[in-house]
């Protein structure tokens, strides 16, 4: 494993966790939890809760990651590669339901904001090279 992906293995799980929240089932008996562990993940991308230099730099080498997977880039069970834009297109579709969808079901959108600020960000400058 690189050094840059152990530097946000943390990070990049938290991504992982918020989706598989995504695709839970809430309901009255476990709507409590799951706002809590949902929190503690938005946290943990966050770091020290503002748009910081840490949470930049995440956002950079997440969305170079996703842009340049060889996995992230294809359609139909891995089969068929899509194009830089179509790539672009998966990427932020699934930043909107990271930052805004999901925290939306808690009430935690303002929570996610700062994450959803830096990947844009970064999505942009990334793809204007």
């Amino acid at each position: 494993m690189e050094e840059r992906d152990k530097k946000y293995q943390k990070q990049t799980n938290a991504l992982l966790m918020i989706q598989v929240i995504g695709q839970t089932s809430v309901n009255f008996i476990n709507k409590k939890k799951l706002t809590t562990e949902l929190l503690s993940h938005i946290k943990a991308i966050k770091g020290d809760g503002t748009f910081s230099d840490e949470l930049s730099e995440f956002a950079e080498f997440f969305v170079d990651s996703s842009l340049n997977s060889k996995a992230y880039g294809t359609a139909v069970f891995g089969t068929i590669p899509m194009s830089r834009e179509g790539v672009k297109t998966r990427l932020l579709q699934d930043i909107e339901e990271i930052t805004v969808k999901i925290p939306a079901r808690f009430g935690l959108e303002n929570e996610s904001a700062p994450i959803r600020e830096a990947l844009l960000k970064a999505v942009e400058l990334k793809t204007k090279l």
